[in-house]
């Protein structure tokens, strides 16, 4: 018998694609998630005692969750089978965003409007503390990117328009204090999308759920979660964060 993944406010430990088939059509009213998009690396980058930014070693291996396809053309085959279960079990003008490699803006685009999605705008987490290069060949990388859609027609009584003018960008600190994931987003740009794309109840997904931001962010603002991670540790650690946080309904200031 197979088992059904219908109750909000859990996170489910398994693999998404699994349990993403459990879910019924038009079931889930806002998708935020951050899905592996190998960028890890099997090599470690050795930081000489002479140079400026003085540190550890920067491992560039961030776990096997994130290194396990044969080429990116099976990872990206992979990741328009777990994109297309979202399209499924999301409801009609309700928003899917996800932070992904700006290398496939153009094949993830084009499939996801082949396949009913409306594609909106691609919105920006700024780091006020990205990373120093350890190598002096490039810029500092500050940015993430992340893709929104929508699912069908655009309609305006799916965008909370009253909060006032947003940009497409928002301004935060990577989370240090404690570091809980390897690539763990900020609350912050979660929070200002969640609160302009969905309403109070509303249930909210992360399928690949890590140490459990989005769902910390959901709770807050008054919304429902279902997460899904393969992962037992960071499910734990996800539960624990979860079970700290208050509901926090107060909208946060328009910048």
């Amino acid at each position: 018998m197979t088992r059904c993944y219908l109750d909000v406010n859990k996170i489910y430990q398994g693999n998404c694609l699994d349990i993403l088939k459990t879910f019924p059509d038009d079931f889930i009213d806002f998708i935020i998630t951050d899905p592996p998009y190998m960028v890890s690396q099997n090599k470690k980058i050795h930081r000489s005692n002479n140079t400026k930014f003085k540190g550890k070693d920067i491992n560039l291996n961030f776990g096997d969750w994130d290194i396990q396809w044969k080429s990116k053309e099976e990872h990206i085959e992979w990741c328009f089978a777990w994109l297309k279960e979202c399209i499924r079990i999301l409801k009609p003008y309700r928003h899917l965003v996800f932070f992904f490699d700006k290398a496939w803006v153009t094949p993830v685009w084009n499939f996801l409007e082949a396949n009913g999605m409306k594609g909106r705008q691609l919105l920006l987490w700024i780091k006020s503390n990205p990373a120093p290069r350890a190598r002096k060949v490039s810029f500092v990388e500050a940015i993430e990117i992340a893709f929104w859609f929508t699912k069908g027609e655009v309609k305006q009584n799916f965008f909370n328009w009253k909060l006032g003018h947003s940009p497409n960008y928002v301004v935060s600190a990577i989370p240090n204090n404690p570091r809980l994931h390897p690539t763990q987003k900020a609350e912050k740009p979660i929070e200002r999308w969640m609160e302009y794309l969905t309403n109070k109840n509303d249930i909210v997904l992360d399928p690949f759920a890590g140490s459990g931001t989005t769902l910390v962010v959901a709770k807050k603002l008054g919304r429902n979660y279902i997460g899904i991670e393969m992962n037992s540790e960071y499910v734990k650690i996800a539960e624990k964060r979860i079970a700290g946080t208050l509901v926090n309904e107060t909208l946060f200031d328009v910048e």
